[in-house]
């Protein structure tokens, strides 16, 4: 199926934007609190280059007008029935804020180079088989790839994709384009998707922590935004709180009437791991990638101390989406570790007073707080090997126009008036994801799934198995799928 997005021109159309600041979007979020500073449009060096306090920043300053009356750009998404589908186009106005935004950025690109927009739409949530078929059967009906970022890693690996750092249209060093990602991304200096204001995934994908109010105070407990401000969200306290505010209703068994202190999808191990900042993989001399947790003696120290803290302990729930989404929503947790985009959720759907926070250190000796994202939620932009010539040259300046467009439109209305102005009611939370969209990354190692060595990691710390027999029994095949990988990545031409 192929959605259709007609240029619009509009006298009345500011009219409307004006009443569209009434409410928030259904389809949450927008982009990166990145905070790097604009490089020079259409280069892709990233030194940083000064963009003028005074200038705004939209497509026409920084690009200027070029003539693309008669072209159409052609996206081939992620859509489907759930929350990690294209939120590149809209199809009208509807007085939400987030819709009409990319409304209007749309609208507005439409207008003032006289281009089209069409998307077809994927039907599932992963479908690079299908980009695959497509690709090597030459298909041509659309110019760019709006993918999960798993599917667009192998896809990427199988010579579908092609570099953008080599796109002269694209600077992936400027404020538009999450720069922490670049930087996880790039594979041998080449680099074959992006994320940043152009979509709302980045943000929305960013798994990391709520907490209950109310039962922080029945306890008495210190606030965490105090805990934060003071360097003090650790480990050791989280654990603390945990122990304090599980209550089991009276039959000694754990079920989903009892209270606990936080509760969690089956991957809360790994999310935790991430949080002290240890990688499973990091990039050699040449930005290819290896894997070093198994010989990192700070890593093994974080995984036995969430091994022995979370494996049989009554106080953390471990389940499916729904049962914690509901213990959590129904005040019977403590803290719930999920994505970003659940800030919507509790706000929408539950009447609960909660605060958002980063996932904890693991000592106060850690210099940052990590977040970490996922290949499975993160839709990523890319650019098929089908597309050449003029197209390619039409579908990267227009790529690029959109994410610049995005930084005073899109970004604004999810981050500062969706987010921290409707979803969350305090200004200390404003504060903390302020922290948390500026300190995520994210692993080669989960987003290829490598050995399976993540997901071992994960199940070890629920069942409280050592992790030097996880190493044992994983870090062989992992390191022999992770070269198959380099390898694949070296012989691209």
């Amino acid at each position: 199926m192929k959605r259709s997005f007609i240029r619009v021109i509009s006298a009345l159309l500011l009219a409307v934007m004006l009443i569209s600041a009434v409410a928030c979007a259904e389809t949450p979020e927008d982009p990166s609190a990145d905070t790097t500073e604009p490089v020079e449009a259409g280069t892709n060096d990233p030194a940083e280059t000064v963009i003028e306090e005074t200038t705004a920043i939209n497509a026409e300053n920084l690009l200027g007008i070029r003539d693309l009356s008669g072209e159409t750009l052609t996206f081939f998404s992620r859509i489907y029935n759930g929350p990690w589908g294209s939120d590149l186009f809209v199809e009208d106005m509807d007085g939400t804020v987030l819709n009409d935004a990319i409304y209007r950025r749309n609208t507005t690109l439409a207008e003032k180079y006289g281009i089209e927009f069409e998307e077809i739409e994927s039907g599932n949530i992963t479908f690079r088989d299908s980009v695959g078929n497509r690709i090597s059967s030459g298909d041509t009906s659309y110019q760019v790839l709006y993918m999960g970022l798993a599917d667009a890693a192998h896809a990427a690996q199988s010579g579908y994709l092609q570099d953008i750092t080599e796109m002269e249209n694209i600077n992936l060093g400027a404020q538009w384009w999450t720069q922490s990602s670049n930087k996880a991304w790039s594979m041998g200096n080449r680099q074959y998707f992006a994320t940043g204001a152009i979509t709302t995934t980045d943000d929305r994908a960013i798994r990391t922590m709520y907490f209950n109010k109310d039962i922080i105070a029945d306890l008495q407990l210190t606030t965490i935004y105090d805990l934060v401000y003071a360097n003090e969200w650790v480990y050791e306290k989280f654990f603390e709180y945990v122990e304090a505010a599980k209550r089991d209703d009276g039959d000694g068994v754990a079920t989903l009437s009892d209270v606990y202190g936080a509760s969690a999808q089956v991957t809360f191990g790994f999310m935790m791991t991430m949080a002290s900042g240890e990688l499973l993989t990091q990039k050699d001399a040449d930005d290819f990638p290896f894997l070093v947790a198994t010989d990192n003696t700070r890593f093994i120290d974080v995984v036995t101390y969430l091994t022995d803290r979370i494996a049989n302990n009554d106080g953390i729930y471990l389940g499916a989406d729904q049962d914690i989404r509901d213990l959590f929503g129904n005040g019977q947790s403590l803290f719930w570790a999920e994505v970003l985009e659940h800030a919507q959720t509790m706000r929408q759907n539950y009447d609960l007073n909660f605060g958002i926070i980063p996932m904890p250190k693991y000592t106060s000796e850690q210099e940052n707080y990590h977040q970490y994202t996922t290949g499975y939620c993160t839709t990523v932009i890319c650019f098929p090997t089908t597309t050449k010539g003029t197209a390619l040259d039409v579908a990267t300046f227009m790529v690029e126009a959109m994410a610049i467009e995005s930084v005073e439109t899109v970004t604004p209305a999810y981050y500062d008036i969706c987010l921290k102005g409707r979803y969350i009611d305090d200004p200390d939370s404003a504060g903390m994801l302020d922290i948390i969209t500026t300190s995520v990354y994210s692993d080669y190692a989960e987003i290829y799934s490598w050995g399976g060595f993540k997901e071992a990691i994960q199940s070890a710390i629920s069942a409280g198995v050592a992790v030097s027999s996880v190493i044992k029994a994983n870090a062989p095949m992992t390191r022999k799928a992770l070269q198959r990988s380099v390898e694949a990545f070296q012989k691209l031409p």
